[in-house]
């Protein structure tokens, strides 16, 4: 896998989901800088397919509307990816948040279907976190039998679909497998989607602080990952 931008990793630890926007619009030039970092988000599993696309939304919002077929692999990566663009948003000041609910301006981008967007805009304030105290996420031990680990605080800060954190890392040597948790009828029918988006991001955070750390992971969805009782297995790095 190639190295993601390492202006990214730091934006883990202070970013917030932007909701509130000025009235005056973007300047053009962090615009530019946004659709040219677009094109160099690194995929983690190259044969998926994702497109991307800037497009209207309200005031002096815009978004990214993101593509892909609506698989599990496909929507791994498609939020892999996609969470690349929210830290980079976060790191040149630009608010931020992942939105579910909102339509985009075409169904289709390069004969991949929608499935969510990236709204952002210019921030009213000061949008950063001051410390990681701030955010309101579960325990280490919660999410990992390895809470040592040092980038599990990284994927720890993650941010979910309405905050739920559905993610379990079961670690080895030299090995993750990412597991997300089973929920309700609705999750795993209507919202089943949602868990592939929140695997692709904790992915992303982890893949960042392993590099960060000068190792170089690889994803791979195994056919052999043992089962866990209360979880779904989705995807595994090794590093």
């Amino acid at each position: 896998m190639e190295n993601l931008n390492p202006l990214l990793y730091p934006a883990i630890f202070y970013r917030k989901s932007t909701r509130g926007f000025a009235g005056s619009p973007l300047a053009g030039s962090k615009i530019e800088n946004l659709k040219a970092f677009m094109k160099d988000s690194v995929p983690l599993l190259p044969g998926e397919l994702a497109a991307f696309e800037i497009q209207p939304h309200k005031g002096s919002s815009m978004k990214i509307a993101a593509y892909a077929k609506k698989e599990q692999a496909a929507y791994i990566n498609m939020a892999f990816m996609l969470q690349q663009m929210d830290l980079y948003c976060q790191s040149i000041g630009i608010g931020a948040f992942w939105n579910g609910t909102v339509r985009a301006s075409a169904k289709q981008l390069d004969g991949l279907p929608y499935g969510i967007c990236l709204v952002f805009g210019p921030v009213k304030e000061s949008f950063a976190r001051k410390s990681a105290s701030e955010f309101n996420r579960k325990a280490p031990q919660q999410i990992t039998g390895s809470p040592g680990l040092g980038f599990i605080e990284a994927a720890r800060l993650a941010p979910s679909a309405r905050n739920r954190q559905p993610w379990f890392l079961a670690c080895g040597d030299g090995q993750i497998d990412f597991y997300s948790q089973k929920g309700s009828f609705l999750d795993n029918t209507l919202l089943k989607g949602m868990n592939w988006y929140d695997i692709g991001i904790c992915v992303c955070h982890t893949v960042l602080a392993l590099q960060n750390e000068g190792l170089s992971p690889k994803a791979e969805i195994r056919q052999d990952a043992p089962e866990k009782e209360w979880y779904e297995y989705q995807i595994s790095l090794y590093y």
